[in-house]
């Protein structure tokens, strides 16, 4: 079965947290790490897999940090999903089937149909994350879910 890391999610989460970043201003890593509840070092490898992908930008700086590089109706899942997971097929076969069908025929035949599902389903998988957005997910009927001031809200919540 297929396993979506942890970090899935968490790009998700931060790119609302950016999306609704009040004037879009940048977020550093402490804050989103704080919110999220996650170790700030390892929030800055999801960062930069976000970076590297072209969804966020980095801004150094004292009121530096990051913020959305594409809006949110450009950013889909499958972009999210692709920054993270890599755009690699997750069908990877081994060579299992030959320790169970004994005839070679077999083997090809079966291990052929078995490996079309499989590719089938992950195009299907990707197709429908294509077709959903960060800007969908934003989305409460007609309006979009309002700004948030995130650095006063961590803050906040430390007192």
């Amino acid at each position: 079965m297929m396993k979506m890391k942890s970090g899935v999610e968490q790009a998700i989460c931060i790119l609302i947290m950016l999306a609704t970043q009040i004037d879009q201003r940048p977020i550093r890593s402490a804050i989103l790490s704080k919110r999220l509840s996650v170790s700030d070092s390892y929030l800055k490898k999801v960062m930069r897999s976000l970076v590297v992908s072209g969804l966020v930008d980095s801004e150094a700086g004292k009121d530096g940090g990051f913020k959305l590089r594409r809006t949110p109706d450009e950013i889909t899942m499958l972009h999210i999903y692709e920054a993270i997971e890599g755009t690699h097929s997750f069908v990877r076969p081994t060579n299992l089937a030959e320790k169970v069908f004994l005839r070679a025929e077999k083997i090809r035949d079966k291990k052929q149909e078995v490996l079309e599902v499989f590719f089938d389903a992950e195009q299907q998988f990707k197709a429908r994350l294509q077709q959903y957005t960060l800007g969908s997910l934003l989305a409460e009927g007609s309006e979009r879910i309002g700004a948030a001031d995130w650095e006063a809200i961590v803050l906040a919540a430390e007192n």
